[in-house]
């Protein structure tokens, strides 16, 4: 907010302090002010005769009166002028609001995923989506993360007791999952190694996909969200069911889920 005469600007609630509200330079005086008065009165007004002081209701503290002080201080410096008050778009150099550059703003913040194209255009239930989203963040709770957080886990993998468990190795590294890897790539025909040292899902899916043929990539692209999602699944049944792994019973539900999948809508499984 550029200030002019003051006659728009809100006192309390505009940012109109070098791009900062009162609310935000001094929260513990703002919070002494009446809301409804912090809707109402306009920096012209607070600022004739020092009227913004009589706003302030209650006793004051001495963080209150600290910030008392400061908010004095920068009134004093403020001078009002005939031109009227402006709106500034924080978001372009020159600070004039354009429908692109709210677009962008959009994003300010947004953390990008480098698998988005084999996580949300492939057809998959939301569900898995979004598993797969958090894994890809690193945002589910692995033995790995829950020791970061110094909480109680597992010292190695449940499925094959021979490394730490992270999501990396649960998805790509771990001998039982390359197991049913190799188990369900075989099963739906699809000539694509299984992983082998990647750095990530999405590293193996493109490799695996450039060495497909292209009327099985959907099947391939179904598998790569499917194997891992029962992979968790059945990892999760051995932390908090104490399940014992087992291969067989896994790669039957990868076969059973992959059936449902194609009868919902998965076009590169209604082969099987």
């Amino acid at each position: 907010m550029s200030i002019g005469n003051g006659m728009n600007a809100l006192f309390w609630e505009d940012r109109w302090l070098n791009g900062r509200s009162v609310g935000e330079l001094m929260p513990l005086l703002y919070k002494c002010i009446n809301t409804r008065r912090r809707k109402v009165r306009t920096v012209a007004e607070g600022l004739n005769g020092n009227t913004w002081a009589r706003d302030i209701q209650g006793i004051l503290g001495i963080h209150e009166i600290g910030q008392y002080l400061q908010l004095w201080q920068l009134t004093q410096q403020v001078t009002l002028h005939d031109a009227p008050d402006r709106l500034i778009w924080m978001w372009t150099a020159s600070g004039t609001y354009t429908a692109r550059s709210c677009y962008e703003a959009t994003f300010q913040g947004s953390l990008q995923s480098y698998s988005w194209k084999l996580i949300w255009k492939a057809w998959a239930p939301p569900r898995v989506k979004f598993f797969h989203w958090l894994a890809d963040l690193d945002r589910c709770w692995t033995a790995d993360r829950l020791a970061r957080h110094g909480l109680q886990h597992h010292p190695r993998c449940l499925l094959c007791d021979q490394e730490p468990e992270t999501m990396q190795h649960l998805m790509l590294h771990c001998p039982f999952s390359r197991q049913a890897w190799h188990e369900t790539l075989a099963w739906l025909h699809i000539p694509a190694p299984i992983p082998n040292q990647e750095a990530s899902l999405m590293d193996w899916w493109q490799h695996a996909r450039d060495g497909t043929p292209h009327a099985q990539r959907k099947a391939l692209q179904s598998a790569a969200l499917l194997v891992p999602w029962l992979v968790w699944k059945h990892r999760n049944s051995c932390v908090f069911d104490n399940a014992t792994p087992s291969l067989g019973t896994l790669v039957d539900r990868i076969k059973e889920e992959a059936g449902s999948w194609a009868k919902a809508g998965a076009t590169g499984l209604r082969v099987v």
